[in-house]
Formats: structure tokens, sequence, C-alpha cells
């Protein structure tokens, strides 16, 4: 897929609004600001996007309650390039944002059949998501919950819609390949270093999977425990599964 067809996509952020509040919401803000100018050469700022959410919420009756906010940044000018080669524009991009009601990740162990290739511009939360869609059908089909997608080179990438995280019985493993750097990412990152727990970026492949104990997938609706890749099952890990969550939970929520 072009890089013209995802600036044509839009591209956006989801949080989970509890209370009025979110988790890592200057990472939220931050993403969207950075992927306009990457896309549009213009973002609508903090401020206005901060006020379209509120506004959104105060709509919705949702200024203090429990529910997720997905805001979408689209391209300013939705005919396409106005010279025919370059998305770069002084207009400000479009904001549109969609409350609905809150989720929480499956409860349940998720088995993941892995499939090749990468989406579009890894690095953007995009609206191009056909890729994604096709991949989770298509795990679904063989029996899977949902699928990992690989690098070219093989190397383990991302989720559908989440990161992932594996533990080895010592230390965190975060795969070293081009994805998306999730919010939940970011933030147990962070709190796995002020915690102290040993973790690194590696080079995971399928055939690094045994000598894994635990893996978890990540987004905003929290953590999921990884049950199986493929026809390897993780022995698993209450531990660490305890304390992933606990240093989530311990990630503060800022009002909106």
């Amino acid at each position: 897929m072009s890089r013209e067809a995802v600036a044509r996509a839009g591209h956006f952020t989801t949080m989970q609004v509890r209370g009025g509040a979110v988790q890592g919401l200057e990472l939220h803000l931050a993403r969207l600001v950075e992927a306009s100018g990457q896309l549009y050469g213009a973002s609508p700022g903090t401020t206005l996007l901060r006020r379209h959410i509120r506004e959104a919420l105060a709509d919705g009756g949702q200024t203090a309650g429990d529910c997720i906010v997905r805001v979408r940044i689209l391209p300013p000018f939705p005919e396409g390039p106005r010279d025919g080669k370059a998305w770069i524009s002084d207009e400000q991009p479009p904001v549109a944002v969609d409350i609905e009601p809150p989720r929480r990740p499956p409860a349940a162990p998720l088995r993941l059949r892995t499939h090749p290739g990468l989406r579009a511009l890894p690095s953007v939360k995009h609206l191009a998501l056909g890729f994604q869609l096709q991949a989770r059908t298509q795990a679904r089909a063989a029996g899977f919950d949902d699928a990992l997608l690989l690098a070219p080179d093989g190397r383990i990438s991302e989720g559908t819609f989440w990161n992932i995280v594996f533990w080895d019985g010592q230390a965190f493993a975060w795969p070293d390949a081009p994805a998306l750097a999730g919010v939940t990412l970011q933030l147990l990152r962070g709190a796995v270093e002020q915690a102290r727990i040993p973790q690194a970026r590696r080079a995971l492949t399928v055939d690094s999977l045994a000598g894994l104990v635990a893996g978890f997938a990540l987004n905003s609706t929290g953590i999921a425990v990884i049950d199986a890749i493929d026809d390897h099952r993780f022995p698993g890990d209450p531990d660490a599964e305890r304390r992933m969550r606990e240093l989530l939970a311990g990630v503060p929520w800022d009002p909106l």
C-alpha cells in the first residue's frame, strides 16, 4: 500500500476513558500531532485536540464517565493532493471524535496465527486497515483468535491492533522489528524500567519462541495473555502476568 493511500485514509488514536481521565494522554495527543505532520505537513495541535475531545464527551454525556474515545484525523483535502504529487498542506486537517462504550481485554488466553507481512507505514496508527482485517479474518477462519504479523525477514512485529511482549523467565523481551510504538507499550516500558525489571528489545522469530515462558498482547484495553502462537504453547508465568498488570494499574490517569 502506498503512502498516498495511507494519507487518504487518515489516522487515529483510541483511548480508554475512566472517570474523565486517560492513561498516557500526552502520548495519545503526541501521536496525532506527529502523524499529522508526517502525512499532511500540518497538525490540529494539542489544545484543539483536547477541545474536540471535551466537546464530544460533553455532547455524549460522558464528561466524567467511562467510555472509549477514538480521535480520527482526516486528510485536509479528501479529493487528493492538489498538485497531484504531495499531500503536504498549510490547511489544518479535520478532526472527528467518536464515543463508544468501554471495552475490556479478552479474558480467555489468545491463540495466534503468524501472518507474513507488515502494515503500511508501521510507525503510524492509520485508518488503512484492510491488511490487518484480512490477517485477522484468515486467522479466525483457521481456528485462531487473531494474527501476529511477521516482517519479511521473519522477525515478530506486532498484532493486528496490538503490540506484543514476552517474558523469558528473567526479563521482558520486546520485539525489535518495524511496528507501532503503542501507548500501552510505551507506558509499560517506562514502568518496567522504573521497577528495575530487566528488559530488552530483541530480534525474535518463531524459532525464538521455545526459549520464552509467556507472552502478552497490549493495547488501550489493557493486557491479554497469549496461550499459543501457531503450534507453540507457552508454559505461562502467573507471577509475571500479575506484575505486568500491577505495573499498568500503577500508571497515572490524566484528566481530560
